[in-house]
């Protein structure tokens, strides 16, 4: 039986149908398939020979298949550094860093060792590459050893290869490389599937270390067929507040090493630069303690990290008080007034409630539910907490302070940065309250200052 000269791809989903309909059978969603003709190839493994081995003989083949990235915050996210034969996908906003963290990584990689880099330019032209190579260069390099390929056909990169071979291959991006076999544009579904197929194929079998920059949609999530964060080895997030320059790279998904660590970036004119001692980021210029200010340390990965909630409480004449925050979810912050108002009897319902994460930072950790609660009591009562104090804990809805995880990590952590935590005896929000605060709930007048 002879193969369909065309298939049917849904824009929405990427599955292939044999027929065209106006409802995708899969997702439900209505004028998503276009037709697509097949082109006659030649498979890439057809005339490639099996071979076997054993786990012994594969882990001596991989024991040196390791390459540093000479960039101490990567390491610490992609655990033994760069891979052999490994595809890495990283994804991030327009504009957040990651054409410049690959060119730093291109420059330290070449400057430290006997690597030839590859670096695929399917966005930008080679002169805008090598401006950033020269606006970001610190140490002598060799610029011998860096191929700029201005190109958008994987066709074209693959056979450059062959010929060029090169240690390490960097794609920029994913989403701006086509293929001659579809007919359909750089960018969609089946482009992307395609083209990520035939590099992870080399990769694999040259043992090339391959780097795909992806972009993402208006959600934040990774642009493109969910398969391909399946078919790539390594998938890293760069996250961040374009009006901050605080930059975070998380590891989502690592065949290679852990997925629990974060490396922790600040953007400058000259690049990214690693921060070392991130607790004083996280504070504000205040060096005394006003209202409405709490710390606590949040977990990035296994790394503690000091940060400051801002909380202010304002009277209001709405019949439904505002609940806005920034770097907290606000159904959370929701949650923290419901419980303060039902349990410490506070007065929320006449009162706007603004919450604030100092750097931009997005908390997700539940150890800040303490911190949070007490930053909102501190603004409502205008009263400060205690100088050099912490709270770590999480709330629950009867109003308990719940035991956390990493709690000895934190407490040495805010032992080394000279704080103090709260009584970590003290289980109930009530007595903690009463012990820090007044015990009357009406909020005090702020006191003039000469």
């Amino acid at each position: 039986m002879s193969k369909p000269s065309s298939i049917f791809l849904c824009s929405s989903c990427g599955n292939e149908f044999p027929k065209w309909s106006g409802q995708c059978p899969a997702c439900k969603n209505w004028n998503t398939l276009s037709e697509i003709k097949l082109q006659n190839t030649s498979s890439p493994t057809s005339t490639t020979s099996l071979k076997s081995t054993t786990p012994s003989s594969a882990l001596k083949t991989t024991a040196k298949s390791t390459l540093p990235s000479q960039i101490g915050e990567l390491d610490r996210v992609l655990g033994p550094g760069l891979t052999q034969g490994g595809v890495y996908l990283l994804a991030g906003e327009p504009g957040i860093g990651k054409s410049t963290l690959l060119t730093q990584l291109t420059l330290a990689l070449t400057s430290a060792t006997q690597n030839t880099i590859t670096y695929v330019c399917s966005e930008e032209n080679a002169a805008q590459v090598a401006t950033r190579i020269n606006r970001l260069q610190k140490t002598s390099h060799h610029p011998d050893r860096i191929s700029l390929l201005e190109t958008s056909n994987v066709e074209a990169i693959l056979k450059h290869l062959n010929t060029h071979p090169s240690t390490t291959l960097i794609v920029d991006s994913i989403q701006s490389v086509a293929s001659d076999t579809l007919s359909t544009t750089a960018g969609s579904i089946s482009q992307i599937r395609s083209a990520s197929n035939l590099l992870i194929h080399f990769a694999k079998s040259t043992g090339t270390p391959t780097i795909l920059v992806g972009h993402v949609t208006k959600s934040g999530q990774l642009a493109g067929p969910k398969l391909l964060e399946h078919m790539v080895d390594v998938v890293l997030q760069l996250e961040g507040d374009r009006h901050h320059d605080l930059r975070l790279l998380r590891g989502v998904k690592n065949r290679f090493g852990p997925t629990d660590e974060t490396g922790l970036f600040q953007m400058t004119s000259s690049g990214l630069i690693e921060v070392k001692n991130p607790g004083s980021l996280f504070l504000s210029d205040q060096s005394a303690t006003a209202p409405g200010s709490a710390k606590t340390l949040v977990m990035e990965g296994t790394r503690p990290l000091l940060v400051e909630i801002q909380a202010l409480t304002v009277p209001t004449e709405l019949a439904i008080p505002r609940r806005v925050a920034q770097g907290i979810p606000v159904p959370k912050l929701q949650l923290i007034c419901a419980v303060l108002t039902k349990h410490l009897n506070l007065k929320l319902n006449s009162y706007d409630v603004f919450v604030n994460v100092t750097v931009g930072l997005r908390l997700t950790d539940p150890a800040a539910d303490l911190s949070l609660a007490l930053a909102i009591i501190s603004s409502y009562k205008n009263l400060s907490l205690p100088i050099n104090s912490l709270a770590l804990g999480e709330l629950g809805l009867l109003g308990e302070i719940r035991p956390i995880a990493y709690l000895d990590k934190r407490l040495k952590e805010a032992k080394n940065l000279g704080y103090q935590p709260l009584d970590p005896k003290i289980n109930n929000l009530k007595k903690l309250s009463a012990t820090l605060f007044s015990s009357s709930t009406k909020p005090q007048k702020p006191q003039a200052s000469a």
